[in-house]
């Protein structure tokens, strides 16, 4: 089990600093709905802080309640927050709309939907192991 909880925890990161390189890439860019920066700041913040406390778990570094709460709400939050992202992202319709021009490395946000999916489920998964206190 904790094998599976470090790998969330890998992937945890990868999906924040993706999603920053993202949005951050084509901010401005027409076909792209901006997202305000502080947003983007929370985002990665409550996510980097959930899986800080996560990863000093498993470390037997922190043990104390409040922590795993504080972890389980900052990737919650960061997991709300990334699928509120999705839900922006909706392919371009209309007479005058443009498409996404350069998304040549995803073609499209299913690389960010299986991220943030997997990172919802992901939460879910370590929440539960750390109130269970499986690991």
């Amino acid at each position: 089990m904790t094998a599976i909880a470090w790998i969330l925890v890998a992937l945890g990161v990868l999906a924040l600093v993706l999603t920053q390189v993202r949005l951050r890439r084509y901010r401005g860019q027409r076909g792209m709905t901006d997202i305000a920066p502080w947003v983007i700041n929370l985002h990665s913040a409550a996510g980097g802080a959930g899986l800080l406390l996560v990863a000093l778990r498993l470390l037997d570094i922190v043990s104390s309640t409040t922590a795993m709460w504080l972890a389980i709400v900052g990737l919650a939050i960061a997991s709300l927050i990334g699928l509120t992202f999705l839900a922006r992202w909706r392919r371009a319709s209309g007479r005058h709309a443009e498409s996404l021009s350069g998304d040549g490395w995803t073609s499209g946000p299913w690389l960010s939907r299986i991220a943030h999916f997997g990172m919802v489920i992901g939460t879910v998964f370590l929440a539960w192991g750390m109130l269970s206190d499986t690991f």
